[in-house]
């Protein structure tokens, strides 16, 4: 049975067959379903990965499955995973599978929280921590069977802990007790009461939408039961800090602020020092002394900039993550947030990019949405609010920005997509908030807001979809091809569309973008019809345009925008999600004609036989300078990915004297020092490890090898410099490689 699939999980099965066990253990990934019999129950567990949670499944003829009614999840775990009952044996044959949740925050999921308070006062405790910061300890249980004692508690909020009642938001530190303690991954989650949601759902509805296009935290349902009271149904949210940051960049280096809710925290200038932002905006986290100096230099140049329209359009981009601001905006317009920049000016958080030195923005904030006064909200509306004014009177990033709403209104905000969506929490959660005794409403409240809630997602919808802005066709973007052939490193590579004109308007132009990286800012050329892109032809809606020559192995981000001839200039883009998602290609692999170093040696499972400057027994590559000069390895490269050649790169100033070898540990320790150390491990079971050159010559192949499954403390090595002749050899000690 190994191999079924389900949901793009690996489906692990196990069968039951006359109250006797045939198949006790089916192993898939590493991941395995135990069977046990505990008198007359059957008992299951799973072997696996932690922070994994598990649904159990049920079938007696392996086509329709079914729940285990009750079970809930059980948490996985390599060597000491909890054990749970699904039942008593039955003498008909009965399969099992397990099925992998999507983590703590799956909307399929309403997961119950137990919290546990040795503390007699411990809503006291709570109450005056959520002022002076200060935790209360306790036990936390979940019902996957996870347990992490010394959990840090605290009420948080400011009107939702006024007007919530005897339900207040709990903020609960993972790591208080213990620096390393998560919860199935988390190192801090939130409890939200919801207050003046009496549907409990805004919530979530609202940042499942979000996460789609910007940074924002996961929401899903919970119930919390605290010293086994049951203190009802809560929005389970992830918190908006470091570990969020890990999900969406590439690090977490940079500065991470949030607003107050404080009018004006809206990146108006305030003064051109420091000081004059102290009280606007709060700096939670960073590794840098020039925070807010950075924060100051894109405030001033968002608001003091006077440059003609094209170059303001150009240097705003170098310190705002234009686009992702514009998705943020949109949404947030949309949906009818109350408490964000659109309408507040604060109650937003932001992160400022260390590799592309821009500010992305984060949303927290989500228990708003939906509010009432808001349905008629206009999209153009621009207030006093710098990046709605300073961007949107670009008709460029106007358009965009449109394109973008209009996105969302065809993918997500559409009663047809979000009415069956509320349906299903409703029936996901409706029995616990009947019984939720800390509820300030009642259940025909429940009901009726249920029901408002869909009405002003109709009213909504209807509105944007007549309102005047949004009405004249974009064209449509057929489909966008990528390079025939795989690009080599000097090439220049040409990318087609088809675009057809909508109505009566024509086409004014279409647009290529273009990056070689995951971050930072795209370039951009026009492409034309004029059949000296490679289709041949003029004037048959086939457009063509070259992004440039990239080092080999790059990865290359790109996507089209094609903006038409009517007074309006719509937009579209393709992919319509464009920039946060975009097509690809990746340029190939060349080789050098020559090379002055090889790989010599390496060692893929180091146990005992030499051991680093820092005294641990790691993986290991030695190089060799087969010439008579030294070499010089400066800004070359080591990877154990052909796709990634540019994974370690040799410090500045490292070199190999003439006939002379060199050690790099494979340990994922590259800063450490003394040594050289990359940022990756050898694999024991085999792989293929590259030497390239600079990125100047196109990260060209100098050397490469490629091993089998290697014996511990055993060498892969060459016999003589000749690139065609390796062999396993056992380490000789106090030789050359030492």
């Amino acid at each position: 049975m190994e191999g079924l699939k389900l949901n793009s999980f690996r489906i692990l099965c196990a069968c039951i067959l006359a109250a006797t066990i045939f198949s006790p253990r089916v192993s898939a990934a590493e991941r395995e379903l135990h069977l046990l019999r505990e008198s007359n129950d059957l008992l299951v567990r799973v072997k696996g990965e932690d922070d994994e949670d598990w649904l159990i499944d049920a079938s007696g003829d392996l086509t329709n499955w079914a729940e285990v009614a009750g079970f809930g999840t059980i948490l996985s775990n390599p060597t000491n995973a909890p054990v749970r009952s699904v039942g008593a044996l039955t003498e008909r044959p009965l399969f099992y599978r397990a099925r992998r949740t999507l983590g703590l925050y799956d909307t399929n999921l309403l997961r119950t929280i137990h919290l546990t308070f040795t503390n007699a006062n411990w809503e006291e405790l709570l109450t005056i921590g959520r002022t002076n910061g200060v935790n209360t300890p306790a036990l936390l249980t979940l019902d996957n069977g996870a347990i992490i004692t010394n959990v840090g508690a605290r009420y948080k909020g400011n009107t939702s802990f006024q007007i919530g009642g005897a339900k207040k938001s709990v903020n609960l530190e993972i790591d208080f007790g213990d620096p390393e303690a998560r919860l199935m991954g988390y190192s801090t989650v939130n409890l939200n009461n919801a207050a003046g949601d009496e549907t409990l759902m805004r919530e979530v509805v609202y940042f499942n939408a979000m996460a789609q296009y910007v940074p924002c935290p996961q929401v899903a349902m919970a119930k919390l039961i605290i010293n086994g009271a049951n203190w009802g149904v809560y929005s389970l949210v992830e918190q908006a800090n470091g570990d969020l940051i890990r999900k969406y960049f590439r690090n977490y280096d940079g500065d991470r602020w949030r607003t107050p809710n404080f009018d004006r925290s809206d990146f108006s200038y305030h003064g051109s020092t420091t000081n004059d932002y102290s009280r606007y905006y709060d700096l939670r986290s960073t590794t840098s002394s020039n925070a807010w100096d950075r924060l100051l230099n894109a405030i001033t140049i968002l608001n003091r900039s006077r440059e003609p329209t094209n170059i303001f359009r150009d240097k705003i981009e170098t310190v705002f993550a234009v686009d992702s601001w514009l998705w943020f905006l949109a949404i947030e317009n949309v949906f009818g947030d109350e408490d964000s920049y659109v309408i507040k000016g604060s109650d937003f958080s932001f992160y400022y990019e260390i590799e592309s030195g821009r500010i992305h923005p984060i949303q927290h904030d989500g228990n708003e949405a939906f509010t009432a006064g808001e349905v008629s909200l206009s999209p153009t509306l621009t207030m006093v609010r710098p990046l709605l004014s300073k961007l949107l009177a670009l008709p460029e990033l106007l358009n965009r920005y449109l394109a973008h709403m209009r996105t969302v209104l065809a993918e997500d905000f559409h009663p047809s997509i979000l009415t069956p969506k509320i349906d299903y929490y409703d029936r996901l959660g409706i029995a616990e908030i009947a019984i939720d005794p800390k509820k300030n409403f009642t259940m025909s409240d429940y009901t009726n807001e249920v029901r408002t809630l869909k009405t002003w997602i109709t009213n909504r919808y209807d509105f944007l979809s007549n309102y005047f802005a949004l009405l004249p066709p974009a064209p449509t973007i057929v489909a966008v091809h990528a390079p025939t052939n795989r690009p080599g490193p000097a090439e220049a590579p040409i990318i087609t569309a088809e675009v057809q004109a909508q109505g009566t308007n024509g086409i004014d132009s279409v647009w290529l973008y273009w990056r070689d990286k995951t971050y930072g800012v795209f370039s951009r050329a026009q492409m034309f019809d004029d059949g000296t892109h490679g289709d041949g032809a003029v004037d048959d809606g086939v457009y063509g345009g070259a992004t440039t020559n990239f080092p080999a192995g790059h990865k290359i981000h790109y996507y089209v925008e094609a903006r038409s001839a009517g007074t309006n200039k719509s937009a579209a883009f393709s992919p319509p999600r464009a920039e946060v998602e975009t097509y690809s290609y990746r340029v190939g692999l060349v080789s050098a004609p020559s090379t002055p170093v090889v790989i010599n040696e390496l060692m893929a499972s180091n146990a005992s036989t030499i051991a680093d400057p820092q005294g641990e027994f790691d993986d290991w590559i030695e190089l060799r300078n087969v010439t008579d000069n030294e070499v010089d390895m400066s800004g070359r490269h080591l990877s154990d990915e052909p796709n990634n050649p540019t994974k370690w790169r040799f410090p500045d100033g490292t070199k190999i004297p003439a006939h002379g070898y060199l050690i790099i540990w494979a340990d994922e320790d590259g800063r450490d020092t003394p040594g050289l150390h990359a940022s990756f491990k050898l694999s024991a079971e085999g792989e293929a490890i590259f030497l390239t050159d600079t990125d100047e010559n196109h990260n060209a192949v100098l050397d490469s090898v490629d091993y089998d499954v290697q014996a511990t403390d055993q060498s892969f090595g060459r016999v003589k410099a000749n690139p065609e002749e390796f062999v396993s050899m056992e380490p000789t000690p106090g030789g050359e490689n030492e």
